[in-house]
Parts: C-alpha cells; structure tokens; sequence
C-alpha cells in the first residue's frame, strides 16, 4: 500500500511518499481503508521532533482518518466489514490502510461526508471536554480562544455558539477574524496589532474571562493569566509558539488571591475513558448530522502531497481542517 512515512525528524520534506506492506489486524483490532485522513498540528510536531511522543521511527504519521471497515481481528463486536467507521489517536494515519484498536474506532452513518467525518475527532472532542469536562464553562459565561481560525479553534467556537456561550477569538490577520467571526466568535482580536489585554479588558468591563483555551504556550500565559476572572483557569493544550518560556509558578503564585489555576489537557486520556468517550463520540456525530456543527475543510490534497500540505500549515494561512485523501 501507499503511505507517508518518516526515518528522520526535521523540515517537510522528510515526508516520504513510499510503498510499505499492507498491516493486518491483530486481536481487538480493526483494519480500515481510509478514504480522508485529517492533518493536526500535532503531525507536524512529531515530524519536527517536537512533540512530546514520537513513535519509533521509521513511522507513518498521522492520528485520524475516516473510511471503511476492511476487515476484524479476534474479539472485534462493535463494528463490521465493510461499515463506515473513524479512526482517532491513531498513529499511521497517512496511509491508504491503517490498523486501530478496536477501542479507536468509531460507527458513523453511511450518509455521513467522510471528510467531515475524518475532521470531527481530535477537534471537536478536544474542544467539548476542555469546555465541558474540564472546564465546566457555563451559558452566558465568557471563553477567549487562541489561535480562532485554525481546526480546533473553529470547533470550540461553533460548540460555544451552541451552548450560550460567548468566544473572544485571536488571531492574526483580517481575513481570520472574519473566517472566525464566520464561525460565531462574538469578538475577534488581532494579537499582532491590538493591545490584547486592554481589549479584553473592555469587553469585559473589567472582569476578565472564566476560561482561555491556549493551544500555543511560548510567552503567552502571562496575559492569560492576566485576562482571567478571578475562580478562571487557562486548560494548556497545545505548543504552537514551544514550550512556555515564562516561569509558571511565579505567574501563578502571582495571582494565587484570586483563585486562578492552569490545567493542562490531553485528548488522548479522553479516549482511555469508555463512557466519555462514547458519550461525545455520538453527540458529536449527531450535531454533525444535525448540522449543528460543520467542519471547514480549507483544502483536500493528494496523500502524495503530504509534505506541501505541512508546509501550508505551518505557514499560519489554514483556516480550519486539511485533508487527505488516499
């Protein structure tokens, strides 16, 4: 089968277009066809040699993708050959088959765009727990969301709307801000030309938020936490900008009066919960059936082109999801 693989970490062009041997399923595993596969920050990262887990390499990238089921190792129930499926937290996506624990493997409709499909996972579950299950962001509060226009910033938005709450976005340039606006952002900030934390200020009348998402760390969580009502949190989920570079026990120290705290999230552990991960599984799919939330799909291009379409995500012009196809 074709795939793109990686034997050394660094630049895009690391990404290998090349021939490997189709995987078969062991026990409680699930051999799927992909027909989209969805790219996150995240590949990126583990390509650079910057995320936290990197498979041994030679590795196929790659956390998420949508197809049909191929075939069913020993003790697989929930799904049959030939049904549509997702598969997330899932290395070896970037494939024309891909093998995942039964556990990783997720019913959809028939109906259901694979592409849409392929895109909801990692977004759309990241964004509902850190809102919900960590967060416990209630209507008419206020949530600021790094990084607005991008694949996850664009979900925790949508889901926001949905939920009475209201979404301060930022991010860099005019057209992210209508792209994010576009989404239901109530107000949209451009970190690069405004004062962030005057503005927030004003829109808050003072108070500041319950909650900021930030997907970038780097020297940001001094504001953040600046920008925090008092009993609010910052939920820590990405390294966009690297590794924090601000001491963070004296930022926290420095506003311990006021309650605030910093969580740090990973969608990974939601997955190992069963009963979480059902439950947002089947209302994510419902809202997407539903039409209350729809991914944004900023280009599809051929899995040969891996390497161009990291290159576009890193240059910061993505607005909501890449995908692949096979």
């Amino acid at each position: 089968m074709k795939a793109v693989q990686i034997k050394k970490t660094g630049s895009p062009e690391v990404l290998e277009y090349v021939d490997v041997e189709r995987p078969s399923p062991g026990k409680g595993q699930v051999l799927v066809k992909l027909e989209s596969i969805s790219i996150n920050y995240a590949d990126v990262m583990m390509r650079g040699g910057f995320y936290p887990a990197i498979p041994p390499l030679p590795a196929i990238l790659g956390l998420e993708g949508s197809g049909v089921v191929d075939s069913l190792g020993d003790g697989v129930t929930h799904v049959k050959s030939g049904q549509s499926v997702v598969v997330t937290g899932t290395v070896g996506c970037y494939a024309e088959y891909v093998v995942a624990e039964s556990n990783l493997v997720i019913p959809i409709p028939d109906s259901l765009d694979k592409d849409f499909a392929a895109a909801f996972p990692v977004n759309y579950l990241t964004a509902y727990h850190m809102m919900n299950t960590m967060g416990h962001i209630k209507p008419g509060q206020s949530i600021i969301v790094h990084a607005a226009a991008g694949g996850v910033g664009t979900s925790i938005i949508q889901l926001a709307k949905i939920a009475g709450i209201r979404t301060i976005g930022l991010t860099s340039s005019s057209e992210k801000i209508q792209f994010a606006k576009e989404q239901g952002a109530d107000h949209v900030i451009n970190y690069k030309t405004e004062d962030v934390s005057q503005r927030v200020k004003e829109l808050t009348d003072g108070k500041g938020v319950e909650l900021i998402l930030n997907s970038v760390a780097g020297d940001t969580f001094s504001r953040d936490f600046d920008m925090l009502a008092p009993l609010g949190q910052v939920i820590w989920y990405g390294f966009a900008a690297g590794m924090p570079t601000v001491n963070l026990t004296e930022v926290i120290g420095s506003h311990f009066m006021k309650s605030k705290g910093l969580r740090a999230f990973v969608i990974y552990d939601i997955f190992d919960i069963p009963e979480l991960m059902n439950e947002s599984s089947k209302l994510m799919i419902q809202y997407l059936q539903e039409g209350k939330i729809k991914p944004v799909i900023h280009e599809r291009i051929p899995l040969a082109e891996a390497a161009r379409a990291h290159q576009l995500l890193e240059s910061q012009a993505v607005k909501g999801k890449l995908i692949l196809k096979p």
